[in-house]
């Protein structure tokens, strides 16, 4: 029943996030396509003033992707489970958990898109940038072709250099925190909203209250385990000669990693029980 219940998330949220990722992609053509027009040199202060203006807007549009993706999923969340409509959802012959468990698959695969969606955007427009900004009759670009394979090449020697000593695992350890901070992003959210149904009255004003309690809270814990780790841990070694600074950065965010899941898991089990037992529907 899970597998109908992810099926029917997704045929039913693609098209808001899609559209989004359009849009920002349609901001990134155009901010890079501004440097390829002979708008910088005007005397009007009007033409630059446009550029700027497109390029603020791509800015805006990298922020608003990821905000305008979580407040979506967090509206859609409140209203399936919480108003009219979950009298409708709660009839479905499945569990609290696999209910809440689509719910939280969904958003956070979207989540992680959407994080992709930014990083190729930004590609997007750093290439248009750069075939704007180049003339097209210097060898500016062959040289840059060129460069970039070279890099190519020496990367795996540069990779084995002392200074990157323990680079694998400090990728590695990104990888997990982005994860399980997608997670627990995800459930900050869901485990907001889920609490704020509990103030009678004031269910918005709750959820928000909630959302900036979860954060500081987070904030707080994370900085009392974190600082004294890497005070731990930069007095145990040679920053500039002995050993690499990936020796410090790596530990940490795998720490963050384990606090930012075992948050997730906390919201995800005291949500799903109290939309099993202490439901309340508008």
């Amino acid at each position: 029943m899970l597998g109908k219940l992810l099926k029917h998330e997704w045929k039913a949220v693609w098209k808001v996030p899609m559209l989004l990722f359009g849009i920002l992609m349609i901001m990134a053509v155009m901010a890079g396509l501004t440097f390829s027009l002979p708008i910088w040199d005007s005397e009007w202060i009007g033409l630059p003033l446009s550029g700027v203006m497109l390029l603020m807007m791509f800015y805006f549009a990298l922020i608003g992707v990821s905000v305008g993706v979580s407040i979506y999923f967090a509206v859609r969340y409140y209203r399936n489970m919480f108003t009219d409509e979950g009298y409708l959802t709660h009839t479905l012959p499945v569990t609290s958990h696999q209910l809440l468990l689509s719910k939280v698959i969904t958003m956070c695969g979207w989540q992680l898109i959407s994080g992709i969606a930014v990083i190729i955007s930004l590609i997007l427009f750093g290439g248009v940038t750069f075939l704007s900004l180049v003339p097209k009759d210097s060898s500016f670009a062959r040289e840059m072709v060129d460069f970039f394979s070279e890099l190519m090449q020496a990367l795996p020697e540069l990779w084995r250099t002392p200074e990157l000593r323990g680079i694998n695992g400090f990728c590695a350890s990104i990888v997990v925190m982005m994860l399980t901070g997608t997670f627990s992003g995800t459930m900050t959210v869901i485990g907001s909203v889920t609490l704020g149904q509990m103030v009678r009255g004031h269910r918005i004003l709750g959820s928000v209250g909630a959302y900036f309690a979860i954060q500081t809270i987070m904030q707080i814990v994370t900085t009392l385990l974190i600082l004294p780790l890497m005070m731990m841990r930069i007095e145990t070694f040679d920053y500039y000669i002995e050993d690499s600074p990936f020796y410090v950065m790596t530990p940490m965010y795998f720490v963050m990693a384990v606090i930012a899941l075992a948050v997730g898991l906390g919201l995800y089990f005291l949500s799903e029980y109290l939309i099993r037992k202490r439901l309340e529907l508008e």
